[in-house]
């Protein structure tokens, strides 16, 4: 009897041992993308039903110094300011002192002619046309100007497309939003902010992302530079478009309020995320100040923010009840892949499936979509098979940095054809390729006319494949 119990006792032990539980599956998550993209830290909360699930610090906050990083430190946040902009001129437009079709014009003067059908819901949803200013020379996020030499600048530069036409992420929008609230109310938007969110939430370790004072629990950012990790770059504050330095804590805070009616109406916040819809029909990715986007059949409502050292995010999942506030200060992370992945690892019903091989339907069309994706890691932006919204896209300042992801399939060494989605009006066909020794998902959005109109790349989730 003994003996069995001491045996019982031991297979026990050792079911135990083997079922790993979500926050140990979170732990490995994280710190295999520590290892994989070299991040000094990171700073992690979890909630589900607005309860804390897990809270947790990874690496170090200072390299130099050896100094370990906390769950309270103070990261700077990026766009993720955008959401607080957003949040402020929603308030405004419930207060009735602006309207979502009120043109830019009414608001700034002397604005060029091709800026004239601009209106507020266009800069909000990020379908202005207005170039990225972050990525202009003598203006960039690095660069040291004044609004009016902003302006001078900007005024001079067409549009990336027709207003209203096509969606393209650009700073400008936020920027001009916050001289926007500026001009209606008197006050600055970082005041705007400071009164309307974050007293009123005690969101108290919040504060404007300013270089030279001495701010405790500030994490130090670093930027990843020809594979080696060197100390961040410093960039200038924004004016609407990012600019704060936040906690785990108050963002978390911050993004429970607006889904509890404390800082717009219920109806508002379903506005605010809700995706645009594009005269194609197609939706952008982005409601008011939120990404908002389905993936592997669930809804992720969030925000990535990226400084000259940190790459963070504030991520939702609403059929799960579950927020993830990610922050960690290396400035090459996506902060919103991050979250993704941590929220895989903890539920693995959001985890992708893995993708079988088929019979392709159509070889000669993947062997035309083979050779658009070679094109595309060679640069090649105006490839006949592109549809016209893509060129426009990739035309852009942000295209031209999306063409890095693409980079590692100039010599593919398999192409296989997995299966086929309608994504109306779309047609979205997945391929498993091999390239560089490495296995890639990579999903083609094919219009009906057989253009592509999007092409989008993951790590496959299955082992590499040697065939």
């Amino acid at each position: 009897m003994a003996i069995w119990k001491k045996s019982s006792l031991c297979s026990l032990a050792l079911l135990c041992f083997a079922a790993r539980s979500p926050a140990d599956k979170v732990d490995d998550a994280i710190k295999a993308a520590m290892a994989r993209q070299k991040i000094p830290g990171v700073a992690l909360l979890m909630t589900r039903r607005d309860k804390v699930i897990k809270t947790a610090a990874y690496g170090l906050s200072d390299l130099e110094l050896g100094v370990p990083m906390k769950t309270n430190m103070l990261f700077e946040s990026g766009s993720i300011g955008k959401c607080l902009t957003s949040t402020v001129i929603m308030q405004l437009w419930e207060q009735g002192k602006i309207s979502l079709d009120d043109p830019l014009s009414k608001y700034v003067e002397h604005t060029p002619e091709n800026w004239k059908d601009i209106k507020i819901r266009n800069m909000l949803g990020h379908t202005s046309g207005l170039k990225d200013y972050a990525l202009v020379p003598g203006i960039g996020l690095a660069d040291h100007w004044t609004t009016e030499q902003w302006f001078a600048k900007m005024i001079t530069l067409d549009l990336d497309f027709p207003t209203g036409k096509s969606w393209a992420y650009s700073n400008s929008n936020y920027l001009l939003l916050g001289l926007i609230a500026e001009k209606i109310t008197g006050k600055p938007i970082d005041d705007l902010i400071t009164e309307r969110i974050f007293k009123p939430l005690e969101m108290n370790h919040s504060v404007v992302s300013d270089g030279d004072p001495i701010i405790a629990n500030r994490a130090k950012g670093y930027w990843e530079n020809d594979g080696s990790v060197i100390n961040g770059i410093r960039i200038g504050h924004g004016y609407g478009d990012g600019g704060w330095l936040n906690t785990c804590e108050d963002l978390a805070k911050f993004e429970r309020a607006l889904r509890e009616g404390k800082l717009i109406k219920p109806e508002t916040l379903k506005l605010v995320r809700t995706p645009g819809i594009l005269p194609s029909g197609r939706k952008t990715p982005y409601g008011f100040g939120w990404f908002v986007r389905t993936t592997n059949g669930h809804l992720y409502i969030s925000h990535g923010g990226n400084t000259g050292g940190f790459g963070s995010s504030i991520f939702r999942v609403p059929e799960k009840d579950l927020t993830i506030i990610a922050m960690t200060n290396l400035a090459s992370v996506s902060g919103d892949a991050l979250a993704q992945q941590i929220a895989e690892a903890y539920d693995h019903t959001l985890a992708p499936k893995p993708l079988v091989e088929s019979p392709d339907p159509n070889p000669e069309f993947s062997k035309v979509l083979k050779k658009a994706l070679i094109g595309l890691a060679n640069r090649n932006t105006t490839q006949d098979i592109f549809d016209v919204e893509m060129k426009e896209r990739l035309a852009t300042g942000r295209g031209q940095m999306a063409l890095d992801y693409f980079a590692t399939f100039k010599a593919i060494e398999g192409f296989w054809y997995c299966r086929s989605e309608a994504s109306d009006p779309d047609t979205n066909l997945l391929y498993r390729v091999k390239s560089n020794g490495r296995t890639y998902i990579v999903t083609f959005v094919v219009t009906k006319e057989k253009k592509l109109f999007q092409a989008g790349t993951r790590p496959d989730v299955q082992p590499t494949r040697t065939g």
